[in-house]
Parts: C-alpha cells; sequence; structure tokens
C-alpha cells in the first residue's frame, strides 16, 4: 500500500510540473514568434497585449512552485523602484546626521557625571567640537560567521567614526587657531558569556548554560570571521578599532557601584528587565574544573547582604551538578571579583549605558540593529536609566547615544536572523536562489573574496552620506543584487 501510495504522489507530481511546462510553453510560443504572428495580435509597440503578459508571469510561478512541490519556491515580481520616503527620523535628519551627534557630546561636556553644569575648556572660535576621545561601540556574539545584518552594523560603525573624524578634522581646518580634534574608534565587544547552542540543559523548568568563554574551542571556531572583517573595515575607513569580552566589561570600575544599585533595587528592576521571569538575570558560571554551567535567568540566586558601613553583598549561584556557590560584592570589589559575572541582553544594556554616562574621560556612541529600538528600549534601559538618575543623582541631563542600524528583512519582513531562532532548514531558499552568502560572510568571502564585504561597505557609506537611507529596512532581494551581483538600484 505504501509503495502503490508513493508512485501514485510521485506520477502527480510529475504531472503537475508537465502540466505547468505546457500552459508556459503555449504562452511563450506566440512571444518567441512575434515577427511571425498576425499584427492585429499585438499592442501598437510590438508587445502582446498586458493581459496576455500577466498570464506568462502567473505561469511562470505556477512552474516554479510545481518545480519543488517538497520544497516551494515563490516568484517575487516587483517594478524596481526604490523609495526612502520622509518620516520620523528620516524627516529630521535628513540633510545631516553627524552634526546633531556632535552637538550632543558637546552638550554632555558641559555636564558632569551627576549632571551639574561646569565650564569646559572650549575648542578655539567656539566650534562644536568636543574634546574627549570618542569610542563607537557595537556587539556580537561570535556564534556563527557574520551574516549580512551584522556586517550592515559594522559598517555602520566604522562609517560613522570615519565621517565624524572627518567632520571635526574639516571644523578644525577653517579655524583661526589651531586645534587637533580628538581621536576617534570602534570597539567591538564580543558577548563571549552568550550560550553554546547543545552544551544546556533544563531541570524542573529552569534553564542551565554553558557559555562560549567556559566551553573549550567553541570561542574560538568564529572570532577569525570577525577580526577578518574588522580588519578590513578599519584599513578601508582608516579608523582603528578595539575588540573586548565580557570580562572586560564587566572589569570597569564602575562597576561595583553599579552592581549594587542593581542588587538593591532587584525586585523592581527584576521586572522591567526580565519581563517573563521577574528577576534580576545576574549570573557565574560554577566554578568546578569542566563545568561552567550557569542558571541562565537567575531564578534561584540569593542574595544576603550585610549592614553598613562594610556593606557586602553575597550572591549565592546554583549549580544542578555541584550545588551552591558564592560571589562577595563590595563597592571595594575588585576586578578579578566582577569579572566572573554574567547578565542577559537587557541588564548589560543597562549597565552598559550607566557606565558610559558616568565616564567623564571618553565619549561613547552605541551602534545596533533597529530590532532594538522602541518599546525594547523605552521599558528597558531609559525608564530605569530615569528611575537611576532621579535615586542617586548620577547622569542626570544625559541619555545615551545610540544609531540604529536598518534591519536586513526577509520577503515577509522578518529580519534576517541567525539560526538559533530559525527552525532548521529556514534559510534553505537562499542557497537555492544564490543568496546564502547573505547569511554568512565565509559564504559570501568564498564567492566575492574582499569584494563582497566591499560592496556592503559601499552600501552603507551611502547611507550615511544621505541619512534618510538609515531609518528603513533593506530587503534580502535589494541587498542581493547590491552585493551578490554587484549592481546598484536606481533611487
Amino acid at each position: 500500500m505504501t509503495e502503490d501510495t508513493s508512485r501514485v504522489d510521485v506520477t502527480s507530481g510529475i504531472s503537475g510540473r508537465a502540466s505547468a511546462a505546457r500552459d508556459l510553453i503555449a504562452l511563450l510560443t506566440p512571444l518567441a514568434n512575434l515577427d511571425e504572428g498576425p499584427v492585429s495580435s499585438r499592442q501598437s509597440d510590438g508587445n502582446p497585449p498586458f493581459s496576455e503578459r500577466c498570464r506568462i508571469l502567473s505561469a511562470i510561478e505556477s512552474l516554479l512552485l510545481a518545480l519543488v512541490p517538497d520544497q516551494p519556491l515563490y516568484a517575487a515580481f516587483h517594478d524596481g523602484k526604490v523609495h526612502d520616503p520622509l518620516g520620523g527620523g528620516a524627516y529630521a535628519f535628513r540633510e545631516d546626521l553627524v552634526g546633531p551627534l556632535l552637538a550632543a557630546l558637546v552638550h554632555d561636556e558641559d555636564l558632569s557625571a551627576d549632571g551639574d553644569s561646569i565650564s569646559r575648556p572650549k575648542a578655539p572660535d567656539a566650534l562644536d567640537i568636543p574634546n574627549r576621545p570618542i569610542v563607537i561601540h557595537a556587539g556580537a556574539q561570535p556564534n556563527n560567521s557574520p551574516h549580512c545584518g551584522t556586517l550592515i552594523v559594522f559598517c555602520y560603525a566604522f562609517a560613522v567614526a570615519q565621517a565624524i573624524r572627518d567632520r571635526m578634522h574639516a571644523m578644525a581646518a577653517g579655524a583661526k587657531v589651531a586645534f587637533q580634534p580628538p581621536p576617534v574608534r570602534v570597539e567591538i565587544t564580543f558577548v563571549d558569556t552568550a550560550p553554546v547552542s547543545g552544551e544546556g540543559l533544563e531541570i524542573n523548568g529552569v534553564h542551565y548554560q554553558r557559555s562560549y568563554r567556559d566551553t573549550p574551542g567553541a570561542a574560538t571556531a568564529w572570532t577569525g570571521d570577525y577580526h577578518e572583517v574588522l580588519t578590513l573595515l578599519s584599513r578601508w575607513s582608516g579608523v582603528p578599532f578595539t575588540t573586548a569580552v565580557q570580562s572586560d566589561f564587566f572589569s570597569n570600575a564602575a562597576m561595583p557601584q553599579l552592581l549594587d544599585y542593581l542588587i538593591t533595587n532587584r525586585h523592581t528592576l527584576g521586572r522591567q528587565l526580565s519581563p517573563k521571569h521577574g528577576t534580576l538575570a545576574l549570573r557565574a558560571a560554577c566554578p568546578v574544573p569542566g563545568c561552567g554551567l550557569a542558571e541562565k535567568h537567575g531564578r534561584l540566586n540569593q542574595y544576603d547582604t550585610t549592614p553598613p558601613p562594610s556593606t557586602t553583598t553575597t550572591i549565592t549561584f546554583y549549580c544542578p551538578h555541584h550545588g551552591p556557590h558564592t560571589l562577595a560584592l563590595s563597592n571595594a570589589s575588585p576586578p578579578a571579583v566582577t569579572r566572573r559575572l554574567e547578565a542577559n541582553a537587557p541588564t548589560r544594556n543597562l549597565l552598559r549605558s550607566m557606565a558610559h554616562l558616568l565616564d567623564t574621560t571618553r565619549h561613547h556612541i552605541r551602534v545596533t540593529g533597529a530590532d532594538y529600538a522602541g518599546s525594547y528600549q523605552e521599558t528597558m534601559l531609559y525608564r530605569p536609566l530615569a528611575e537611576w538618575a532621579a535615586a542617586t543623582g548620577l547622569g542626570r541631563g544625559r541619555t545615551p547615544h545610540i544609531l540604529y542600524a536598518p534591519l536586513v528583512v526577509d520577503w515577509s519582513g522578518a529580519k534576517l536572523s541567525k539560526s538559533l531562532y530559525v527552525r532548521e532548514g529556514g534559510y534553505d531558499g537562499m542557497e537555492l536562489l544564490g543568496t546564502e552568502g547573505l547569511a554568512s560572510w565565509r559564504v559570501l568571502r568564498d564567492a566575492e573574496g574582499e569584494e563582497g564585504l566591499r560592496r556592503v561597505w559601499g552600501e552603507v557609506g551611502r547611507w550615511v552620506g544621505d541619512p534618510r537611507r538609515v531609518f528603513r529596512c533593506f530587503s534580502v532581494e535589494y541587498l542581493r543584487r547590491v552585493v551578490v551581483e554587484g549592481r546598484g538600484w536606481e533611487g
């Protein structure tokens, strides 16, 4: 019975493909013989009627579906016209993105860490040029070869750094008194505390993970691809870069003070930063050699704080194999203690922004994907920052400087994602259509060499030069022509 059914399915599939092919051939035959057909069947321009041409497009779509019924591919017809309509950010910053950003940095230099006005040394001729070094930040989880979305974030970071540097030097060159603008660099932070796929477990509904930094070999599998990309972008832009990992992030001098605030207010912040679990997602890997498991969401953490004046908070973490282990924190905790900590993305985002606002020696600008804009930042960053400033007096009058890179979206409008968030085989269609290079720098490099990345770099540079373009998304189909085929769109 199974064999008979299988034969019927195969026969039906062949018959369907043959029928679809015959339909298309029947429509294409007159088109191939236009010079022989009667004039009355054609339009004045010599083409078949519009309705006939639409039937041909429909037949092409039907044949495409019949060719691969087990993994259907859909024809995407569009007019090739590119629009960059104004509205919101595209309207406000359509002429210039760099000027307002520099003005905001200058404003920050007029405020102390606690928001009080201070008198700063002014640039000659009252130029709106900041004095402090400028760092453009971006981050990545090194769990795959960077796809086109990540490449765009990196390109945007270097392009903005280049534009800021060039603008400041141009302004200084026109000043009557010699003035050396501050240096600009890019810093890429690797989230090596991200979970390694297949290394975690769930017990009684509680999730445990093993991070890249605690899994030998996992952290180095892809980092070479990232350094290759960053080295090229640094060379093309003339902007230097550095890299950091999460232990560097948690070694910040302000971290003990900031952790004390988070832990003291963990009940409120837990609900804001982790709506699902309502807990502060701080974690530390099990210190037993060869283990490295950490409870992912901090649901089992226990906090014990001693009274002033020598306030110390002991966090007890739980390993499912080796039981509890502790970490003692105080305002005098050395980096060797705090660097053991890990945190989920919203908690890292808040701690990073707090640390940047407290830094009165450098300016910090963050570049990240547009999927982190909107309600995410309002709920998990700006509201907690406002509460922190009101409670402590720190960071008053200042907010983080964040630029959002355009998302790369598929045909349905969903962002191009890491395989972690896409079901098995989710991007097989990209491989079939020759766009798999947009899902992997390694594939793009093997097919196009450095030229593939240079095309992304050139396209992102156009957006920075015409800022309307950074306040929108770009589809895989758009980028296929630009990056894979090496042809631009008219717009």
